[in-house]
């Protein structure tokens, strides 16, 4: 059951890359080579979104987060807060709003969500203020696209249980013995309300997102799937993933001064530009 939860989502990654690489407009016919500049670029995007998300700023962060998210899984601070949650928070009232909230972190929606808004993006003039829909799309495959890996090694990696398998102490890292160490929902439900509020940065409307994308790791602590730490650690992953995102298209509006590109479709060589 675990390796197929897994192979499923790995196949749903695997889909956004395919989703993002088909919908994308600079895959034109090239009689000279396999790969023409346009496309080339693509693979530059993405490469820029791992380099960003696996840069010492980033992992400086998510070292941080994972530090605190161990001392609350692995002391008795997670099972308190969890079992103050059930006896004095937990409702019918929350319930029902946690069913709802549950859905906003369903890859099985959220996927095919983004990539469809990708799509759309790419039929609509770029001056054209539903434009938009297109970059919330793309930008939340490739959050996605980076991110999701991680976000599942970790999962096995700290080898937490969930509240209600058990005994007090399920919340303990026990390496590679479960997955359930980040929330999953959480990840997934974070991302398109971070993009969003990423987008309006200036607006205060920003800060409405930055909630929304709360609600999904909320409901796993409500439903008593997840702990608080393993709901936390999905969200960092998730803002850290959309910020990666993001630095890669403010480096490309803003290039270094000295680049290497490959050049030349038949022939192997390179190309060294320096802007002054």
């Amino acid at each position: 059951m675990f390796f197929l939860k897994k192979n499923t989502l790995l196949k749903s990654v695997f889909i956004v890359f395919l989703g993002i690489f088909l919908s994308n407009n600079s895959f034109a016919d090239d009689a000279d080579g396999i790969f023409n500049a346009e496309e080339y670029k693509l693979f530059e995007i993405v490469k820029g979104d791992f380099l960003n998300f696996y840069s010492l700023s980033n992992l400086k962060v998510m070292a941080a987060s994972f530090a605190l998210g161990g001392v609350l899984a692995n002391t008795s601070a997670d099972e308190s807060m969890q079992s103050g949650y059930q006896d004095n928070i937990r409702s019918e009232n929350t319930d029902d709003f946690s069913e709802m909230a549950k859905n906003l972190g369903e890859g099985k929606y959220l996927i095919p969500l983004s990539l469809a808004a990708a799509t759309v993006g790419y039929f609509i003039p770029e001056d054209s203020g539903a434009s938009a829909i297109g970059t919330w799309g793309a930008n939340t495959a490739r959050a996605y696209l980076v991110g999701a890996p991680p976000m599942l090694l970790m999962q096995v990696v700290t080898g937490a249980s969930r509240p209600d398998e058990g005994t007090v102490g399920d919340s303990s890292w026990s390496p590679f013995e479960d997955n359930n160490g980040v929330s999953g929902h959480s990840f997934m439900g974070a991302v398109p309300f971070i993009t969003l509020a990423k987008m309006y940065k200036d607006n205060p409307v920003k800060w409405f997102f930055y909630g929304a994308s709360f609600l999904a790791s909320w409901s796993r602590v409500n439903d008593n799937d997840h702990y608080v730490s393993q709901s936390a650690l999905g969200w960092v992953m998730a803002y850290q993933s959309v910020r990666s995102v993001f630095m890669t298209d403010k480096q490309r509006e803003n290039p270094l001064a000295f680049n290497i590109y490959p050049y030349g479709s038949k022939g192997a060589g390179f190309l060294v530009s320096y802007s002054f």
